[in-house]
């Protein structure tokens, strides 16, 4: 069966359970964490994902990380998947939950690039202004890429509004040399 499908399958059943608890506010908060958390210790997946480690141990190595941080849902549904013996998929199952949280919550995701790093205060006031934009709620991520010269690069869900200084540029370039 196709990966992505068994992600989103889990997923779902997830999203229904906090839906069920009205916990998916919280189950979203502990998904962002735990997968920072396995960002920032891949060697922790790659535990989860041994076949040479029992269930049990998986748990108990679960629990000792998380225990006290997340919901008893998400909690449950770690040692459900653990069960299941989809740990491997595990990060795969969360990422897939927080896009299936975002559709039903009206959530647009921004990526924001500029030449240098903003302040917070310019970040919040930016994400402000796409919610007002988009009228919806925006997630927000920005990064510094100093290639883009100046200017501002935005991908919303996919579409991208590119006004940096090295496109206007690359454009000039070509109606030169045409």
């Amino acid at each position: 069966m196709d990966g992505g499908l068994i992600a989103r399958r889990y997923a779902t059943v997830l999203y229904e359970y906090g839906m069920d608890k009205n916990k998916t506010a919280d189950i979203y908060d502990d998904v962002n964490m735990i997968r920072n958390a396995f960002a920032d210790a891949p060697k922790a997946l790659e535990l989860l994902a041994s076949p040479l480690k029992k269930a049990s141990e998986k748990k108990t190595f679960l629990k000792s990380v998380f225990d006290g941080k997340v919901s008893a849902e998400t909690s449950e549904f770690m040692s459900f998947v653990v069960d299941r013996g989809r740990v491997d998929m595990v990060d795969e199952i969360l990422r897939v939950y927080q896009v299936v949280y975002k559709e039903h919550n009206g959530i647009k995701t921004a990526e924001v690039t500029t030449a240098k790093e903003i302040t917070d205060a310019k970040k919040a006031d930016f994400t402000k202004q796409l919610e007002s934009k988009l009228g919806s709620k925006v997630e927000a991520t920005f990064k510094a890429d100093a290639s883009i010269i100046g200017g501002i690069i935005i991908r919303v869900d996919g579409k991208q509004v590119d006004r940096s200084i090295a496109r206007q540029l690359a454009e000039i370039e070509k109606k030169l040399t045409v």
